[in-house]
C-alpha cells in the first residue's frame, strides 16, 4: 500500500507538469514576471551574449525582492535563451518539486491517505497551478522554500535525542532564510510558522532550546537571508521603512480574496480574457477543442467550491483535532493572512493570498483522511478534484476563445518581433508593462528608455518638460505605448501629445499591434515637427 501512495505522489507531480505545459504558450510575458531578469540584461551590444559569470547582479532587484531568482535563471538563459518556455517551464518544475515535498510532509503529518489526497488536490488547484506557471508574484520559490523548510524540520524532530541531525535543522532554516531574501513578504509566512510552532508544537520546541540548536538554526537562517540583511545594513533598513505600512481598516474587505483564491476564481479576467470581451476566436489547437468539448458537455465552471469544503471540514473537529498538522495549518493560515491583510496594498490579489498555500490543502487532506466515513471522504475528494479540473478547463477555454488578459496579452509577441526592425532606434516606453518583458525577450539588445515619470502628471514641472522635449527631439526616437483604452497609467499618451503640440510636434502612427483576437493593444508612434 505505501508503494501505491508513492505512485500517487509522483502522478500528482506529472499531472501538474502536464497542466502547466498546456497553458504556458497562451499568455504573453507579464512585466512583473520578467522583473527578475532586468539585472541580467542591461543594454548591451546586440552581438553579445550573457557573460560566463553573472557580473554586476545586485543583492536586491527591488527593496523587497532579492536577486535569488535572477541568479537561478542566469545559466538557463545563457544555455537556452530567453522566451516564454525558458521563463515558465523552470517554475512549473519547481512547483512539481513543491508538490513532491508536500506529499511527503502530508503523509508524515496525517498518514498515507492524507499524503495522496494532498498531493492531487495541490496539483489540480487552479490558483496554485496558474501562479506557479505564470510566476509574476513571484511565488514559486516561496512555496518551495516554505514546504521544504517544514519538511527538514520534521526530519529533525522525528529523530529526537542523540540521533537528531543538526544538518536537517540547519537546512530547514536555510530554506526559510532564502525565502525571506527572495521576497521579504515571506515575513507573513514566518509569522504563521512561529505562531503555529509555539501554539501547537511548543513541547518539542522547548526540548530543542539548547544553545547548539539555537545557534545552528540562527546561523543557517542568517546565511540564507544574508543578502537581504547586508542590503538593509547598507541602505538604512530600506526594506522595512519603505514597505512596512499598516492599514487596519482594510483587513475585513480583503477576506473576499481568500474565498476567490480557494475557489480558483481569482484570475479570470486578469490572466485570461473574459467571455464578454469583443472578438472571440475559434479554437485552433487540439487542447482548445478538447476543452470546449468538455465545457459543452459538463458545463461552465468558474468556482471549485473548495472554500465551502474547508468551512464544512471545520465542523469535523472531533476527528481531525488529534492531528497537530491540522491545527498548525489553521493557526498558520489565520496569522499569515492577518499579517498580509494588515499590510497596506497587500492581501487584495491572488499572488499574495496564494502564499498561504499549501496549508489550506494540508488541513483539508488531514481532515478528510481522519473522517471515519471513508466512502464520504473519497466522494468529497473526487468531487473537489473534478471541480478543480473543470475550473482549469474553463481557464483553457477562455484562453482559447477570449485570449489573455491585458497584463498578459499575447500581443507582446508580435510587438517584440516587429521591434527587430528598429534595433538602431531609441525606444521610449511611456506606460507600465512594456519594458521588463520586451527587454527580456530581446536580451538587452534593444535601446529601451523608460519615460513614464514625466508623463505621470497633468502639470509637469520644468525638469519634466525638458525630459519630454529631449525625447521629442531625438531623431531616432520611437514611442511605445498601449492603445488608449488599455493604458495601465491612464492618459500618459494624451499627456505626451499635449506636451508635443506645445513644443510644435505632431504625432504620427507607425503601427498598431493587435492580440490574437484582433483587438488593438499596442501602438508604436513617432513625433515630427508640425510645419502646417
Amino acid at each position: 500500500m505505501p508503494r501505491v501512495h508513492s505512485r500517487v505522489g509522483l502522478f500528482a507531480c506529472a499531472l501538474f507538469i502536464l497542466l502547466g505545459a498546456l497553458i504556458i504558450p497562451y499568455a504573453g510575458i507579464q512585466a512583473d514576471e520578467a522583473l527578475f531578469s532586468t539585472p541580467l540584461f542591461p543594454h548591451i551590444d546586440k552581438h553579445l551574449q550573457l557573460p560566463l559569470r553573472p557580473h554586476n547582479v545586485p543583492l536586491m532587484v527591488m527593496t523587497y525582492i532579492g536577486s535569488l531568482k535572477t541568479l537561478f535563471y542566469w545559466p538557463i538563459f545563457r544555455i537556452f535563451g530567453a522566451g516564454p518556455w525558458t521563463v515558465r517551464l523552470p517554475v512549473v518544475l519547481l512547483g512539481a518539486l513543491t508538490i513532491f515535498v508536500f506529499f511527503h510532509l502530508a503523509r508524515a503529518s496525517g498518514g498515507p491517505w492524507a499524503g495522496a489526497i494532498g498531493a492531487v488536490l495541490l496539483a489540480t488547484d487552479p490558483v496554485f497551478l496558474l501562479t506557479n506557471t505564470f510566476d509574476w508574484g513571484p511565488v514559486a520559490f516561496e512555496h518551495a522554500f516554505l514546504v521544504t523548510g517544514c519538511w527538514f524540520l520534521y526530519r529533525f524532530r522525528s529523530r529526537e535525542g542523540p540521533d537528531a541531525r543538526l544538518w536537517d535543522l540547519a537546512a530547514g532554516f536555510l530554506c526559510w532564510g532564502l525565502a525571506l531574501w527572495n521576497k521579504a513578504i515571506f515575513v507573513w509566512a514566518l509569522s504563521g510558522l512561529i505562531a503555529g510552532g509555539v501554539l501547537v508544537f511548543w513541547p518539542e520546541i522547548k526540548r530543542s532550546l539548547r544553545p547548539r540548536v539555537v545557534l545552528a538554526a540562527t546561523a543557517a537562517f542568517l546565511c540564507g537571508a544574508a543578502p537581504l540583511v547586508i542590503y538593509n545594513l547598507s541602505h538604512a533598513s530600506v526594506t522595512l521603512t519603505e514597505n512596512a505600512r499598516l492599514d487596519p481598516r482594510s483587513v475585513a474587505g480583503k477576506w473576499i480574496q481568500v474565498e476567490n483564491a480557494a475557489n480558483g476564481a481569482s484570475l479570470f479576467g486578469y490572466i485570461t480574457g473574459e467571455e464578454w470581451w469583443p472578438n472571440p476566436k475559434a479554437s485552433q489547437s487540439l487542447r482548445g477543442r478538447a476543452a470546449i468539448w468538455i465545457r459543452e458537455h459538463f458545463g461552465e465552471h468558474r468556482r471549485t467550491g473548495f472554500y465551502y469544503v474547508l468551512g464544512a471540514l471545520l465542523l469535523a473537529a472531533p476527528w481531525w483535532w488529534k492531528y497537530r498538522a491540522a491545527r498548525f495549518s489553521l493557526v498558520f493560515m489565520a496569522v499569515a493572512w492577518f499579517m498580509m491583510a494588515l499590510t497596506r496594498e497587500a492581501g487584495a490579489s491572488a499572488h499574495h493570498v496564494v502564499l498561504l498555500w499549501p496549508f489550506p490543502i494540508l488541513f483539508a487532506a488531514v481532515a478528510l483522511a481522519s473522517l471515519p466515513w471513508r466512502p464520504l471522504a473519497w466522494a468529497v475528494v473526487a468531487g473537489v478534484i473534478a471541480m478543480n479540473l473543470l475550473v482549469v478547463n474553463q481557464y483553457v477555454v477562455q484562453f482559447e476563445r477570449n485570449g489573455a488578459g491585458d497584463a498578459f496579452t499575447d500581443a507582446l509577441y508580435p510587438l517584440s518581433t516587429g521591434l527587430d526592425a528598429y534595433d538602431d532606434r531609441t525606444l521610449y516606453v511611456i506606460d507600465w508593462g512594456l519594458y521588463e518583458n520586451l527587454n527580456l525577450l530581446h536580451q538587452g539588445r534593444l535601446n529601451f528608455r523608460i519615460a513614464i515619470g514625466p508623463l505621470g502628471t497633468d502639470a509637469p514641472n520644468r525638469e519634466q518638460l525638458e525630459e519630454i522635449r529631449s525625447m521629442l527631439e531625438d531623431p531616432s526616437g520611437l514611442i511605445l505605448d498601449h492603445v488608449r483604452e488599455h493604458e495601465v497609467f491612464p492618459s500618459v499618451g494624451a499627456r505626451l501629445e499635449r506636451a508635443a503640440r506645445s513644443f510644435g510636434y505632431r504625432k504620427e502612427l507607425v503601427s498598431t499591434v493587435p492580440d490574437s483576437n484582433g483587438r488593438p493593444m499596442f501602438e508604436i508612434v513617432r513625433f515630427v515637427r508640425d510645419v502646417s
